[in-house]
């Protein structure tokens, strides 16, 4: 008879997740690589699709409530990773493929202010 491990997945908080993501891509080739880059306000989430260039908002977000971390890579994709680092504090790095294209792809994480104080090092306002 042969008996196999059955490994138990660890009780507690599963990892963070925005509770929106908006991905995309855009034929900009000179901006980021951005890591991650947290956006606190209506205004600096402006600058950041022009200048990726993007003529419109790539989706709504309630910056009351909300705020963002934004990614670009010149691979074919993008993703986070979310660590809850304890005490309101939150971790959120990009990952990316490595086939860099023509263009550049993007992914917005929206994340709730009430859940967090500080992302990546810098407090929340």
């Amino acid at each position: 008879m042969l008996a196999f491990p059955v490994w138990a997945d660890e009780p507690g908080n599963p990892d963070p997740a925005p509770v929106r993501e908006f991905r995309g891509a855009t034929e900009k080739e000179s901006s980021g690589p951005f890591n991650a880059r947290p956006i606190f306000t209506a205004t600096d989430y402006k600058a950041a699709w022009k200048e990726l260039g993007l003529t419109e908002s790539p989706g709504e977000v309630d910056f009351q409530k909300e705020f963002m971390l934004l990614a670009t890579t010149r691979g074919s994709r993008v993703g986070f990773r979310c660590r809850d680092e304890g005490e309101g504090k939150l971790n959120v790095s990009a990952m990316s493929t490595r086939d860099i294209r023509p263009g550049l792809r993007y992914l917005i994480g929206v994340f709730l202010r009430k859940d967090w104080k500080e992302v990546n090092g810098t407090l929340i306002p």
